[in-house]
């Protein structure tokens, strides 16, 4: 019956259930289906004031990872475990703190986890319950509900993931930063600190998760702005969402949840078979084929395949088992159906194959990752299996298969187990590899993999040569493969993510032998960059034109064209080598580029002294996707190039009969620069294809690219005739169109024979000028130096900006003030600094010279003692606003920051508090003129960002560390320090009343 919906208090009150607030929607008299844990509708229930009680409670917990970390991130955050269990099964929805779940990485050692939460106040519904009691016998007919909110506790709720860098001294000093963190929100210790060495070391963590139940926090990514945040959240109340709901059951029959023991095995198993289906798409989203380089290509696209179709599997348990858990809470079956599917063979089967799945992808993880670490020092990978090495073989027949040159190979023996139960030996023998290698640059090094052979690898060996195993037996000469062939024998190679010091020969000689010309194809999509290395290839293979027509051609890229001949005018579709076998082509979308993916092509010079070409082919700009495809393209490649040592040559490709460049052209001009700094003009190459309609010159293009090269503001690139090569690739097609039994006329052919030989002169001059004319360019390890600028910018954002609002305050308090009090009486606060270090900036020599801002110019004093001090401080804060456009466009631009732009949200945060002091307190001319003050610099400075978008100007990194060096050596920023959050906020009680 209704009238009995509500229990008697004392019958009901201790089946009341406490329930993390994953939504900020429920209120006092909301209705809540316990069966899927989801809010419903609110009651109309109108109490002339709800009960308040105060906490003010304050928990912080510092936890950290391990290896093969099992316990549930929701149960560590004290969600409970009907709650747990209704979120794995995804009957509610994942929101607020409850997006843990979905963390994105692997939990482990090197993990660390901040909890902090701080309980202010409950409040729940008066004792009424006849009044609750009238009004649901009006709406259950209605409704689902199995409970009623009748309590609420608000507050701040905060969970930090942290990834620290596998550094054990690094990781020991993060640790002893966080737990001064810890200690001082936990309420442990009254007074917080943190040295210049303690900021320094935090910039170290590799990633910052942050999830809570104030949205506004999950966008923050550094402790010291999560700290401060707190900090105010704490002393404004009207931040504060819903921790917790208190629901008071409506029925004692209709809710019957799993008894406890059921659950934690049921929630078990679920979070067992969550955490392996996470880690396979982590993996996945890694990008292995990538790391592995091109090796166990099969055994990575059989395992795609598996986890396609256990993924359907997978959804469809969940979607099983959700149902059934409903029913059971619900109490229309028997928890005993739940044990008899879990128990039933084909969900065992499905639970060992994705176990069995997650354990494949973490040894390719691993391998991917063993095989671009000894990328990094030059040391070739090789599975034995494919050089059919097996249980037969003994140490005379594995030098056979594995010494090709027995003068430069250098061949390391192991497999994974030896490496793991023995890693001391593993990195010394590849030591001793690198410090040969070092002694002579032409040495092929080489790991031989015997992981997966049957061949028993009983210890590390290093092969000794074949030709002195009689004269030297006990001496161990290292051995490698000569014929090394990126990406697996499919001219393609993927560079390595890290990487590790090797040695470097001196950039100071030009290159006249050395083991690899690195050289990096640019330009427009369909202007023939891929074309080009076909026919490199040729053209250096064939020593005669003829000799190319009587054999089958070389392609090192499948190709497919149009081609129409003069006689018939017909159109033929031409096509050489499996299309369907390159993930690399995509010929389908006209317009699109053809090139997907950075690839690296290595070709053999036929000389003596074992020089390589690595031609780095690279997607096309001037998608038809737009701008956007465009910026991503060109991510990619700067990427892509950062993991080589060093550039022989860019070559920058375009049609020799344009009447106009692609609008991307010198945006790609300045990204480059960007990346690698102006010295790398100098190894800038112009290739001009389709040359035989202007008779084998540059064209019209020439003139356009000279225009353009003119206006960019990076020095002069050298466009002479001694960079400039003009090819005509047409020969070539010519050659593969004839593979297609297509016929050609006399003048076509010696058209095409024209072309050919002119092209070949043009290669051979184009190979003698980068190996006789150019030094290689050292690529500046700058994917972790961008890195690491990015840390530090982000590090003194919030310093800068409290700086610039301090300044600004003291400009107009001065101004005010100035025939009232001395302004250096009013500099001895906290965050002032002596009126001699007011110059320590004017004679500093800067990277740019900073804008005026015209409106600071109303606020300088007439001539008297104080003028100087003012104009000092003028000159200063227009500094830091300049600086503030440096890093924010490095940021956003540069490094590619994920987040919205810092400064510009760092100036509206410093609006809204001083507009919250206006409103709070009386106002006056004083306090609305900081607060114009504030929105005008805020303009300023969005504007001065457009100006340099639209200008497109170049941010050098070196004058980015520069300007971090000023920032640090800037007095008030270098005494920084972060107090306590009472003592900032007395400081803010003294400074804003002005």
């Amino acid at each position: 019956m209704l009238r009995q919906s509500i229990q008697r208090t004392q019958d009901t009150s201790q089946l009341t259930i406490k329930r993390t607030a994953i939504d900020s929607y429920g209120r006092l008299g909301s209705l809540y289906d316990g069966c899927q844990d989801q809010l419903l509708g609110i009651l109309d229930i109108t109490f002339e004031r709800s009960l308040i009680q105060l906490y003010d409670k304050t928990q912080c917990i510092l936890e950290k990872g391990e290896k093969n970390y099992k316990r549930n991130l929701l149960e560590l955050i004290n969600i409970d475990e009907q709650l747990r269990l209704s979120l794995l099964l995804n009957l509610t929805s994942k929101t607020g703190i409850a997006t843990i779940i979905d963390y994105p990485y692997i939990i482990n050692e090197y993990t660390r986890i901040l909890h902090y939460s701080y309980i202010h106040q409950e409040e729940r519904f008066p004792d009424e319950i006849e009044k609750i009691r009238e009004r649901l016998e009006s709406c259950l007919i209605k409704t689902n509900a199995t409970h009623i909110i009748t309590g609420i506790s608000w507050g701040i709720d905060i969970v930090i993931i942290l990834q620290l860098p596998s550094d054990d001294n690094i990781v020991s000093m993060i640790d002893i930063v966080l737990e001064k963190y810890r200690a001082y929100l936990n309420g442990d210790c009254n007074d917080f600190k943190l040295t210049r060495d303690d900021v320094n070391s935090y910039k170290h963590i590799i990633d910052t998760k942050v999830y809570s139940n104030i949205p506004a926090i999950t966008e923050m990514t550094t402790l010291h702005n999560i700290f401060h945040s707190i900090s105010h959240l704490k002393t404004d109340n009207t931040q504060y969402q819903q921790l917790y709901y208190i629901l008071y059951p409506i029925s004692n029959s209709s809710y019957k949840y799993l008894d406890s023991i059921k659950n934690i095995r049921f929630e078990q198993y679920l979070y067992e078979l969550s955490t392996s289906m996470k880690i396979i798409e982590i993996y996945f989203n890694k990008d292995i084929l990538n790391l592995l380089c091109g090796h166990f290509k099969e055994r990575f696209s059989n395992a795609y395949k598996q986890w396609l179709n256990l993924k359907n599997e997978y959804i469809n348990l969940i979607e099983r088992l959700s149902k059934l858990v409903i029913e059971i809470r619900c109490g229309q079956k028997h928890t005993s159906t739940l044990d008899r599917i879990l128990n039933h063979a084909a969900e065992i089967i499905l639970k060992n194959n994705i176990f069995d799945l997650c354990e494949d992808l973490t040894d390719l993880y691993n391998k991917g990752y063993l095989i671009t670490n000894l990328n990094h020092q030059n040391i070739q990978y090789c599975n034995v299996i494919e050089r059919k090495i097996d249980k037969n073989d003994n140490e005379d027949t594995l030098k056979h298969k594995l010494i090709i040159d027995e003068h430069i190979d250098r061949i390391l023996c192991s497999n994974d187990l030896l490496n793991k139960n023995n890693p001391i030996k593993f990195k010394k023998l590849c030591n001793n590899l690198i410090d040969e290698f070092k002694n002579n640059i032409k040495l092929h090094l080489i790991y031989a993999d015997f992981s997966y052979c049957t061949y028993e690898l009983h210890d590390m060996i290093i092969l000794s040569s074949i030709k002195n195993d009689n004269k030297q037996k006990n001496k161990l000469i290292y051995k490698e493969i000569s014929s090394f062939i990126d990406n697996n024998n499919n001219n393609t190679s993927t560079s390595p993510r890290t990487r590790t010091h090797i040695y470097i020969p001196s950039p100071s000689s030009k290159l006249s032998i050395t083991e690899t010309i690195n050289i990096l194809l640019l330009g427009e999509t369909g202007v023939g960059k891929s074309t080009f290395i076909n026919a490199l290839v040729n053209y250096l293979t064939f020593k005669t034109f003829d000799k190319a027509q009587s054999e089958k051609p070389i392609v090192a890229i499948p190709v497919s064209f149009s081609i129409t001949t003069d006689d018939n005018l017909q159109e033929y579709k031409v096509k050489l080598d499996d299309l369907n076998k390159s993930t690399n082509e995509n010929f389908q979308y006209h317009g699109q580029t053809i090139t997907q993916y950075c690839q690296s092509h290595i070709y053999y010079l036929h000389n003596n002294d074992g020089t390589k070409l690595r031609i780095i082919d690279t997607p096309g700009f001037g998608d038809i996707r737009g701008i956007e495809q465009d910026n991503l393209n060109m991510q990619h490649i700067i990427k892509y190039i950062k993991n080589f040592n060093y550039l022989n040559a860019i070559c920058i490709f375009v049609k020799s009969n344009e009447s106009r460049l692609n609008i991307f052209f010198r945006s790609c001009f300045i990204q480059l620069f960007n990346l690698l700094d102006s010295n790398i003009r100098h190894n800038i190459i112009f290739c001009f294809t389709n040359s035989r309609s202007t008779f084998y010159t540059s064209g019209h293009t020439g003139l356009l690219l000279k225009k353009m090269l003119t206006s960019l503001s990076i020095g002069d690139v050298p466009f002479k005739k001694e960079n400039t090569f003009c090819f005509d690739n047409e020969s070539f097609r010519y050659l593969v169109a004839l593979q297609n039994k297509i016929q050609f006329n006399d003048y076509e052919k010696q058209e095409y024979k024209k072309s050919w030989s002119n092209s070949v002169h043009e290669i051979n001059r184009f190979i003698r000028y980068i190996r006789k004319k150019l030094i290689p360019y050292y690529i500046p390890n700058e994917f972790e130096s961008i890195r690491s600028a990015e840390i530090e910018i982000v590090q003194i954002i919030h310093p800068i900006l409290e700086t610039i609002r301090n300044i600004l305050r003291k400009i107009i308090r001065s101004k005010m003030n100035q025939l009232k009090v001395t302004f250096e009486s009013d500099l001895n606060d906290n965050h002032s600094y002596k009126i001699e270090n007011n110059i320590y900036h004017s004679n500093q020599h800067y990277p740019h010279q900073p804008i005026r801002i015209d409106f600071l110019e109303d606020y300088k004093i007439l001539k008297n003692s104080l003028s100087q001090i003012q104009d000092n401080m003028i000159e200063q804060l227009t500094l830091l606003c300049h600086v503030n456009v440096e890093f924010a466009y490095f940021l956003l631009n540069i490094a590619h920051y994920s987040q919205n732009d810092p400064f510009l949200n760092g100036f509206i945060r410093m609006i809204d508090e001083e507009n919250i002091i206006c409103e709070n307190r009386n106002r006056n001319y004083m306090n609305l003129q900081l607060v114009e003050g504030l929105k005008k610099l805020a303009n300023n400075y969005q504007q001065r960002i457009e100006i340099i978008k639209t200008k497109l100007e170049q941010n050098i990194l070196s004058d980015i560390y520069q300007w971090i060096k000023y920032m640090h050596e800037y007095p008030l920023i270098s005494e920084y320090v972060i107090d306590s959050p009472r003592e900032n906020l007395t400081n803010d009680n003294k400074i804003t009343s002005i």
